[in-house]
């Protein structure tokens, strides 16, 4: 399959392989022409090889009056497809039925094709079919083969439409949770930002910073993106908003550990946007970590742009953020 992965590269996503693409971004696309578009294709073409003969022997105004639907259902079925939302977890899944469908796609497109060339073209292949008429056993053959890819194509079909509801009732609510948690996290964040900035009581700071951190890796737990524990993190912006009156020094050592590991899972970082605002965090983190006699009128207007920029990052990217490249 080399000269149709090349083909595919170089000429049908030619203009999309010439942007600037991220290392994940390019990863996403290479597996999917490995895993998707050169299996798909592969199927597709055998299943074109096999229904060559019930094309040439028998009355393809049946394969017609099949094709045609199927052809309907799958590529309707293909277009109004998004998997933007899967979790990580059901990625494979997702890519078992995207592939059904779109093998079932290529496939009607493939034998809607030979029918046209046949018909166009009965100098040549009305003779091949009148001598494969006479002889024995080619029409039962030609039927049975036929069969066979009318029934793939129909499996096809059935197979990624249950593969796709399945996967869409594992995402009931999902976008609305998601939605309320990024609100949520983002308004805290702003919050926490606000009160940093004008001074309106330590205590009431470090409140906010705690349970902005509490609810922003709550929904990085939820959401599934990372496969590590993150209990550790929510505890320390527990301890943060449970006790807000602790010192000073150890609630600045508290949400810059949180601030650091949430830089730390940002593994997708994509757009001008957003990384202006993450070399930003490191900017003033480095600043935080390095510059440990500031005032701590400093510190706080250092952690409200943080927070600025944090709110940022996740309004710009979303739960993308923090998929592994891996």
């Amino acid at each position: 399959m080399g000269v149709f992965k090349y083909l595919i590269e170089k000429s049908i996503l030619k203009s999309f392989f010439k942007i600037d693409l991220s290392n994940n971004e390019s990863e996403i696309a290479i597996d999917s022409i490995k895993n998707k578009y050169l299996v798909a294709l592969r199927g597709a073409l055998l299943s074109g090889l096999f229904t060559i003969p019930a094309i040439l022997f028998l009355d393809t105004n049946v394969l017609i009056s099949i094709l045609i639907p199927i052809t309907m259902v799958a590529g309707t079925a293909w277009f109004a497809i998004s998997l933007a939302n899967v979790k990580k977890k059901f990625e494979n899944f997702g890519l078992e039925l995207t592939t059904n469908m779109f093998d079932s796609f290529v496939t009607s497109l493939i034998l809607l094709g030979l029918l046209a060339m046949f018909s166009l073209l009965p100098s040549i292949f009305v003779p091949i079919a009148n001598w494969g008429t006479t002889l024995p056993y080619v029409r039962p053959i030609s039927g049975v083969l036929g069969l066979i890819i009318v029934f793939r194509l129909i499996y096809n079909v059935f197979s990624g439409a249950m593969k796709y509801d399945m996967n869409d009732a594992m995402l009931a609510g999902q976008n609305e949770v998601a939605e309320r948690f990024f609100k949520k996290s983002l308004s805290l964040l702003h919050s926490s930002s606000e009160n940093l900035r004008d001074g309106k009581g330590l205590e009431v700071a470090n409140y906010y910073i705690g349970l902005s951190f509490y609810e922003i890796f709550a929904f990085i737990r939820a959401s599934g993106v990372l496969n590590g524990s993150l209990s550790s993190l929510m505890e320390g912006a527990h301890k943060l908003k449970m006790n807000p009156a602790m010192g000073q020094e150890e609630a600045d050592k508290i949400a810059i550990s949180l601030i650091e590991k949430f830089a730390s899972y940002c593994n997708n970082v994509d757009g001008h946007k957003a990384k202006k605002s993450f070399e930003n965090i490191k900017d003033e983190l480095r600043c935080l970590k390095e510059n440990k006699k500031e005032p701590q009128m400093v510190v706080d207007t250092r952690l409200s742009t943080i927070f600025e920029e944090i709110a940022e990052l996740l309004e710009s990217e979303g739960e993308a953020l923090f998929r592994s490249n891996n």
